[in-house]
């Protein structure tokens, strides 16, 4: 996939119950996993798979993306060599409208796509927790030769969607009608993937500028007579944070053996983000951690049960943790009881201090919170 560039879109996440942890940065850069951000997975499917030249679309929290992305070489890219570029995003569409991925967006970046020499396109949202390889989609679009490949999944009753969520017919792998989720006619939903000949993505710019349409997924949709547009299976685990339920449970699902291993434990496709140099996390007796993920760097006193830690996170002695998210440089106290909580970075709890929320609205602490 040497002649492949890649586009990892922006979703901002405004107008969703996240809203509390995206006050200091975009969904790209979401904390997720004990030392991931969402964008890893996007940014690290496309390296594995051989990409090696990406844009990032960003919003106007820039700040978090710059950090975290950082020279890119941790994904083994670089922007000093423009082998990885941060775009400018377009704010005229948000995430909670019905418009599943603003052309504009790629408009406006007109000129990343025509100075290079690339002739695949493959676009992806930054939102997917996946461990997801091109090149088997990439033989089916190449060998069919064709103008675009949807990547797709068949659905399954613990899935949930949105009203904008896209829905594929399909006769054959040929793609036959798109619906929305209120309308859908199928079973197979459409996983925000796709590869797209550069020279059909530049005319429907052109289109859009003409006409005014700016969803792509429209655009396509209206064109399937004159478009070759096929789709290509998804195997495997994915799950798409889009609101604060699924960033729960995308978090509980590591925690079993089985999405851990596929997700994280893959050798050809490794999960890779911004590294830091951090000790090894001290157990201080009589810690207990059981069925948890803990990130370095932490010292931990009390008892931790079916959850997520990150990184420099300190829990006192006699507090328990069950059933929650702590982010970053959290500084717990003594005899603390945690459930059902997500806490932002750098939260202080004071000693016998009790928060308990439930599993389908845990309490939700912002940054910098001191209780």
């Amino acid at each position: 996939m040497k002649r492949t560039i890649g586009i990892i879109l922006n979703i901002d996440g405004e107008n969703s119950d996240l809203n509390e942890l995206l006050q200091h940065r975009s969904i790209s850069t979401l904390p997720f996993g004990g030392r991931y951000r969402l964008i890893d997975f996007a940014l690290s499917n496309m390296v594995n798979s051989g990409i090696s030249h990406v844009g990032v679309v960003g919003s106007h929290k820039y700040s978090s993306l710059i950090d975290h992305l950082g020279t890119g070489k941790e994904w083994s890219l670089s922007r000093k060599t423009q082998d990885l570029s941060i775009l400018a995003g377009s704010t005229s569409v948000r995430f909670g409208n019905l418009v599943k991925i603003n052309l504009r967006d790629l408009y406006n970046n007109r000129a990343f796509l025509e100075h290079s020499s690339e002739e695949q396109v493959i676009i992806s949202s930054p939102n997917l927790i996946t461990s997801f390889n091109f090149a088997a989609p990439f033989k089916i679009h190449q060998s069919n030769n064709s103008d675009i490949t949807m990547i797709f999944k068949k659905m399954r009753p613990s899935y949930t969607f949105e009203n904008n969520d896209v829905f594929l017919d399909f006769d054959k792998y040929r793609v036959t009608g798109i619906s929305y989720a209120n309308e859908r006619r199928t079973d197979y939903f459409y996983a925000d993937m796709m590869i797209i000949k550069k020279s059909i993505l530049l005319e429907l710019m052109d289109l859009g500028e003409r006409t005014g349409e700016w969803d792509l997924m429209d655009m396509i949709k209206n064109n399937l007579d004159t478009l070759k547009v096929l789709g290509a299976p998804h195997t495997g685990y994915i799950n798409r944070v889009h609101n604060l339920a699924k960033f729960y449970e995308a978090n509980m699902d590591l925690l079993e053996f089985e999405v851990m291993q596929e997700v994280f434990l893959n050798e050809e496709n490794p999960i890779h983000t911004k590294i830091k140099d951090n000790h090894p996390t001290l157990y201080e007796d009589p810690a207990v951690v059981r069925n948890s993920i803990v990130g370095s760097g932490c010292i931990i006193h009390g008892e931790i049960y079916n959850s997520v830690v990150f990184r420099d996170t300190v829990v006192g002695g006699g507090t328990e943790i069950s059933n929650s998210i702590i982010m970053q440089k959290a500084d717990i106290g003594r005899n603390v009881k945690l459930k059902y909580v997500i806490f932002d970075k750098d939260v202080k709890i004071s000693d016998n201090v009790t928060l308990v929320g439930k599993k389908d609205s845990p309490i939700i602490l912002k940054k910098g919170t001191v209780l």
